[in-house]
């Protein structure tokens, strides 16, 4: 088995697991061979939205046996790096995920008029308007803090159609203002350090769709990757990438 030498196998959700709303044949049983095989899995995604909660839920909801305790988000990085910080009140761009994990790391979220705001944290927001960029703008140039959960430019929306991502809400404040934000989301290592703590330690196994997020982010913690052709990448994609995996396997099920 391809997985045989590996502790921790970190999942990629999109692409890999599913195409939402719909499962993405043989995932789920791929995910049920690695636990029987006794591999720690861990499920890591770049959206923010959602709370580790929902996260198992969507997952159970396409086959996937999932615990909101094995799902590490970008919201939940996000939140603990800002509090190592001293961090303590944010303006947001983001929704009930990002919200959520600021919120239970004991971080205030404020409005833009408050008498203190230590960082503008931006996540992917459908609610996301004309004032919140504004507003967000206006209290990096006065030097707020700007950080971001992710930086993905587009977010996959049902139907194959790509959605402007957290990535293109950031990009708004930093042309704005010419400052650079902060991620922790993928490729940066923050994530993939807490999602191979959250799966126990150990030898890990980055399982992903995508170059530029999922191997990017392992090659350059010397992880070794899986890239699965279930979802953004094709093997033409990795001519003229500086990011190789270390194996490419159809779909998931080439791991067991």
């Amino acid at each position: 088995m391809l997985a045989d030498p590996y502790d921790a196998i970190l999942l990629d959700l999109d692409g890999v697991l599913y195409r939402w709303p719909e499962p993405i044949p043989g995932a789920a049983e791929a995910v049920g061979a690695l636990r029987s095989s006794g591999k720690r899995v861990a499920f890591v995604t770049n959206n923010s939205s959602r709370t580790p909660t929902q996260v198992a839920e969507a997952l159970a909801s396409v086959g996937v046996d999932a615990r909101a305790e094995e799902v590490v988000t970008s919201a939940l990085a996000t939140a603990a790096i800002l509090v190592e910080r001293g961090i303590g009140s944010a303006f947001v761009i983001g929704e009930d995920g990002l919200l959520g994990a600021l919120a239970d790391a004991g971080i205030r979220v404020v409005d833009a008029s408050a008498d203190e705001v230590d960082a503008v944290v931006v996540g992917f927001d459908r609610g996301a308007d004309y004032g919140k960029l504004k507003d967000a703008s206006v209290l990096v140039q006065r030097g707020v803090a700007l950080v971001a959960s992710n930086a993905d430019a587009s977010f996959p929306a049902p139907g194959g159609e790509s959605w402007p991502g957290a990535g293109a809400l950031l990009a708004a404040i930093e042309t704005t203002t010419g400052t650079r934000g902060e991620v922790f989301g993928k490729p940066e290592p923050p994530l993939f350090e807490r999602a191979l703590a959250s799966a126990g330690g150990g030898r890990p196994l980055v399982v992903g769709d995508r170059l530029d997020t999922d191997i990017a982010g392992a090659s350059r913690l010397g992880w070794d990757s899986a890239l699965v052709l279930t979802g953004d990448a094709g093997c033409e994609d990795l001519e003229g990438s500086p990011w190789k995996p270390t194996f490419i396997v159809d779909d998931l099920s080439g791991l067991v």
